[in-house]
Parts: structure tokens; sequence; C-alpha cells
């Protein structure tokens, strides 16, 4: 069968084009699948999708792109309801396009994956074709114009397809469409790339777009109230959106800055499940729950807000997972502290949702699916009657008016990343155009042409090649490299990042000197490196306390300790006016220390508007220094995941300020570098 996905933007992240995936890629092993993205606005999809699958865009518009300057793109839609919820994204372009790939498409099966599409769908889709609506939101969520318009037109429709039985009720009884298949078929997550977590970490994970409907507020206030009993625990939430910033104030506030941490978007997630023992839910609605089962399985068990339709149906309470009353930050606390006070109870509900969750296996859904086309094929739309046609998914005079195709770029690679005790193992896949490759190249970052480089030879078998490299020996000198595949030309090929399974850092790495770490994490646009820092001695930043006026600073030196001498912490202000504050600790004489930062003191020292301090720490007032950083887990970008509050300082003008300022409002904050160090950032507004 020649099976077509329609999609809004399956270039971007989102439970729905996940899932779609998932389902495409099971399909295109027996069948042609395209997958249809309405709007093209990256240059390639951030989710990876099988070279099997074709990937065609209706609109460009991308900066620069013919479409993007066409006038009919700033026209509205008229195929759109206006209070669908991404009218605004549609337009007169898109409409044409919609309607123009509708008509000519020579696909079997066509398949929308939400209301604005498959009303589409339903009005221009071909009768000698199988139309399949899938419906991925609550029918709550969907406006009563909206609905009505799917009253009117999705009884030309083959099918309905809900992700969740209790939504498939809904629409039955909502839409009244007599002989109108309607049915739930749930969405698929295939089994993870990785080993299933253990259930032993103390972090609790959560993963999801940062929007009100989640609830996240929820799940910030009962930590706070977890954090009280067990201190020892974390919260990662994966995600962004636009309750982000609303969500930092409120961590802010309720002084959680060393225990809830917002990690932003990663992808894929299942590296990220696998480093926490549980999960956590705590939306108001959920259509499915895709970040429930990709959780599962994962082995993480999931404690869940018992939201109308999703949770329960995938759920068993008590067995694999536990369900709380939504709304409620009492009942969220107590099912955390359930799972995190009682480690077989943890383990136990961990194995279960391994083994439950493979209900969710993409091939059994994707066979559901096969069986409800060939039974519409071959009872309803006239298809089995259709003489075969040549084996592609859009037709050529289609073609002409299509911005163009997507296809894997052929000189980037997707490397993998896992831990072999302390060594870092890259996975590269071999070429499949043939080019034999022969070496893991690190590149340190920068713009000298005589960059230094690592080579590491590449050996292994089908599927994969692979290079290792310890993360705690010396190979690289401190600074950010770029990780390439080379292949037998001497042609160096960059290598973008695939999963990265570093769970085995959260423990740390050997605490000897000098101090080495080799970190591989994905930049920003997604491409794989490796963070290195190599120092003579290193002090391991903590936790930072907040009292009156004061910063508390906790650690540990890394290979020493500090015998009968007195800590000290100097802070060094940067720029071309040097200048140093000490401030003397505490230690019991072991490696681990305390400094209570008087932010007073440090803004009189202040001479500029605004200033960076740098720490250090010593054993004694003349004892070599060692940089004061946080470098021993599995984050790079420190500066944007530990975000610490500012605190106003109010006191006098200085003398020695360099610039007045008339009404000094004068804040100090504490902030990790781009390379990890703890500073100080003085500002005087």
């Amino acid at each position: 069968m020649r099976i077509s996905f329609l999609v809004h933007n399956v270039y971007g992240v989102g439970g729905t084009i996940r899932t779609v995936i998932n389902l495409a890629e099971e399909l295109s092993r027996r069948h042609q699948v395209e997958i249809v993205s309405i709007l093209r606005r990256l240059d390639s999809p951030m989710l990876e999708i099988s070279p099997r699958i074709s990937v065609v865009a209706l609109a460009d518009l991308r900066p620069g792109s013919a479409d993007s300057q066409d006038p009919r793109a700033r026209e509205m839609s008229a195929l759109v309801p206006v209070e669908e919820e991404f009218f605004r994204f549609y337009s007169r372009l898109t409409d044409e396009r919609i309607t123009t790939y509708l008509r000519r498409t020579s696909a079997d099966v066509v398949v929308g994956t939400r209301s604005a599409l498959n009303l589409c769908v339903a009005r221009l889709g071909r009768t000698d074709q199988v139309r399949i609506a899938q419906e991925h939101m609550t029918q709550d969520s969907i406006p009563e114009s909206v609905r009505n318009e799917m009253r009117r037109h999705y009884p030309r429709l083959s099918a309905v397809v809900t992700v969740t039985e209790a939504d498939a009720r809904s629409v039955r009884d909502r839409l009244r469409a007599g002989d109108l298949p309607i049915l739930s078929i749930p969405n698929s997550v295939p089994e993870p790339d990785v080993t299933p977590a253990d259930t032993r970490s103390k972090i609790v994970v959560a993963a999801g777009r940062l929007a009100t409907v989640k609830r996240y507020e929820l799940l910030v206030r009962a930590f706070a109230k977890v954090v009280t009993e067990r201190p020892d625990w974390s919260l990662r939430i994966y995600g962004a959106g636009g309750e982000a910033a609303a969500l930092a104030g409120l961590i802010a506030d309720m002084e959680l800055h060393n225990h809830v941490f917002l990690m932003g978007t990663y992808a894929p997630l299942e590296a990220e499940w696998v480093k926490g023992s549980i999960a956590a839910v705590t939306s108001s609605k959920e259509s499915f729950g895709m970040t429930i089962v990709e959780a599962m399985r994962c082995g993480v068990p999931v404690v869940s807000t018992a939201c109308p339709v999703g949770p329960a149906e995938i759920i068993e309470d008590g067995v694999d997972g536990l369900l709380v009353t939504p709304g409620d930050v009492d009942a969220i606390t107590t099912g955390l502290l359930r799972l995190i006070t009682d480690d077989g109870l943890r383990e136990s509900f961990g194995r279960a949702a391994l083994r439950n969750s493979r209900r969710y296996d993409p091939a059994v859904v994707a066979g559901r699916y096969e069986e409800l086309f060939t039974r519409l094929r071959s009872g309803g739309g006239g298809l089995s009657r259709l003489r075969p046609r040549a084996p592609r998914s859009v037709p050529r005079g289609l073609l002409r008016v299509l911005p163009g195709r997507w296809r894997p770029v052929r000189d980037h690679y997707r490397a993998d990343c896992r831990m072999e005790g302390s060594r870092v193992v890259v996975e590269v896949p071999h070429d499949p155009a043939g080019r034999d490759l022969t070496h893991l190249v690190l590149r340190a970052r920068g713009t000298g042409p005589e960059r230094a480089q690592v080579r590491l030879p590449l050996a292994g078998a089908q599927p994969h090649l692979s290079a290792s490299f310890a993360a705690d020996e010396p190979l690289l000198a401190e600074g950010r490299w770029d990780l390439f595949a080379e292949d037998g030309r001497g042609k160096q090929h960059r290598v973008r990042a695939g999963r990265l399974d570093v769970r085995g850092l959260l423990g740390g790495c050997a605490e000897t000197t000098p101090f080495v770490r080799n970190v591989p994490y994905p930049t920003t646009d997604g491409f794989l490196a490796v963070a290195a820092w190599q120092r003579e001695r290193h002090a391991e930043a903590g936790q930072l306390w907040y009292g009156s006026g004061t910063v508390t600073i906790t650690g540990r030196l890394i290979g020493a300790t500090f015998g009968d001498a007195v800590p000290h912490l100097r802070l060094i202000r940067r720029g071309d006016r040097p200048a140093e504050l000490t401030v003397t600790g505490w230690s019991t004489g072991s490696a681990v220390f305390s400094f209570d930062v008087d932010l007073h003191r440090l803004a009189a020292h202040r001479q500029l508007r605004l200033e960076d301090w740098d720490a250090e720490v010593s054993a004694g007032a003349d004892g070599p220094p060692a940089p004061l950083a946080r470098l021993l887990d599995d984050i790079v970008e420190r500066k944007k995941t530990y975000v610490y509050p500012p605190v106003r300082v109010d006191d006098e003008v200085p003398a020695a300020l360099y610039e007045e300022s008339p009404t000094p409002e004068v804040s100090v904050r504490p902030y990790f570098t781009v390379q990890s160090g703890l500073a100080f950032a003085v500002s005087d507004r």
C-alpha cells in the first residue's frame, strides 16, 4: 500500500510528531510511506526519520524561501476553522497546496493527524482512497465551532481513529455519524535503544511542553514538600514552552534552585528517562500520554494525575505506577514519596512498567492499522479495483507545484554514545553509500587553520562501527571538541548527536589529581561534541543556600583534603581592574568545605556598573588555588540549567565607583560560567 500521513509540521518536536514517525517507521518496512508536512521552518527534522520514509513539505517557510515571500502566505485560510488551535499558521497558500496535494496524490491511504487536516481530508480527499481521521486531542479540547464542522464533514471519511477508548466513545456520542467506523488505536512507542533504568538514582523526571495544561507548577509545589523529607532527591523537567519563565520564577521564589531544574529540550529523550527512577505527570488533561508510555518503556514507573481520558488506560494503578487526584498538590506529594521511600516497591513498579508497556510496540499498533486499512480497502473505497500504478507516492505533476522533498544529508552521520564503565563508547553507523569510515576525529573548536585533532580508529562490524575514550583520563585539552567521521579518502563528515546514554557520569568519576573530565553532549544545532576539563586541582561546587545578605557555598576538594588548614575562598574580579576578596570558611579536616559570602561586602568592592567575580578555593591563605566549578555530573550547559536568583543589596555608592548611579539598585547573582565555573555577577542598575 501507498500510505500518506498529513502532519502540521514534522520538522518540530511534539507528541503527535513522535507517534506519527513511530507508526510510519514500522509501516515503511512493508509499505510505501510518506509524511506530508504542511509547514517547513527548518532545514532538517529535529527527530530522526528513516530514509525509507519520503518527507514532503507543502509550504517552505524557511527564511529567504520563495514561499515565505509569497503574498498568499499572509492571507487567511478558508479551509481551516477560525477557532482551530493552529488557525493562525494556515493561509491561502497552504489551502492551495493542501487542495492540490489531496486531489493529485496517488496514495491508497491518506491519514490526517489533527482536526484541521482531518477536515481537509474529509472535504477534499478522493472517494477511491481510504481517508482516515486520527484524533490526537480530547474532544473537550476542541472548540464547539470546530466540532460542528466535524459533524458536517466527517461522515465522508472512511474511519475515525482516536488514541483512547474513552475518546472514541466521546466521538461517537458527539458525531452520531451512523455507519462511520470510530475506533481507538493507541499511539506507539518503540523499544528504546538503551538499557532500562535501574530505579536507583535519586532523580524524578518530567517531560513535555511547558504549557498551562501540563500543570508543572503543581509538580514544583509538590516537590517542595518532597525535599523537606528527602532533600537528597532532585527533579528534572524537560521541555520548552510559554510557561518556562513562570516556572523559573516559582522555583526561585520557593528556593528550590538546588533541587528543581529546567533542562530544556532533548531529542531523543530515552537516554534522559533512564537517568530517573520515577516519572511524574501532573496534567489537567491528556489526550493520550505519550510521555507516560515513553517512561514506562524505559522501565521508569510513573506517578500521574488521573486526568480525563489517557493515563487511566495506560497505568495499572498500584502495579506499574500510581494514579493521583488531579490538581491536588498533597496527593502528588504522597504519590512521589510512596515510591521515593520504598526502594523495593519502586523497583517492582519499574519491572512491571517495562513489561506492561510492550503492548504499545509499533509492530503491535501498526498491525492494527494494517488490518483496518485492508478491511476498508476491500469493503468500501473501491481501491481493490484500481489498476496498479508506478511505485511513487507523489505524481510528477504534483511535484512541480511543491517546494520539494527532504532527504537525509549524506555528509552527516548520527552517532550514539553509551558508557562502558568509565569509558565513553561512540557508535557510528556504517555508511549506506558504501564509504569506508576509518576514524573518529575529535577536532578542537576554534577558528585557526591548525586546530588540534585527536584521531581514534573505528572498529567493529555491522550495524555500527565504534571508538571509545576514557571519561576521566587525559586525552583532550580543556575546551570544546567537535566530532567527525573520517572516511578512507581522508574526508571528514560532521557527526550528529543520537542517543547519548551517559547516565554513568551521574556517579562522578575518578577523584584524583590532576582532574580530568570528558563529557559528550549535543550542541544547540544537534551535532555531537565533547566538553573537556583538565586541571591540576579542582574544587567541586555543591549546593548554594541563601541567608540574610549572604550566600553559603558548599562543596569539596577533589583528590585532596584541608588537613589542619583553614579553607579560603578567593573571589577575583575579571577585567582590567583586578581585585581580590578573601572569605574564610569551615571544614572538619576532610575535603568538605563551606563558605558564607557576605554580599554587601562584595558589592562594596565594585568599581563598575557590571562586574563578574570568579571563585577558587585553597587550603590556607597560601595554598595552591583550585578553581571552584561544578563538573561531577552529566550536564554540560550548567549556566542554563543551574539558575540562581539575584539578591538585592541596598547600600551607599562607594566613593571609588567608576560610573556613579544617582539611585543605586545593586544586585548580586551567583551563576555558572560557560566552562562551569562558579562566579558572581554584581550589577548596579
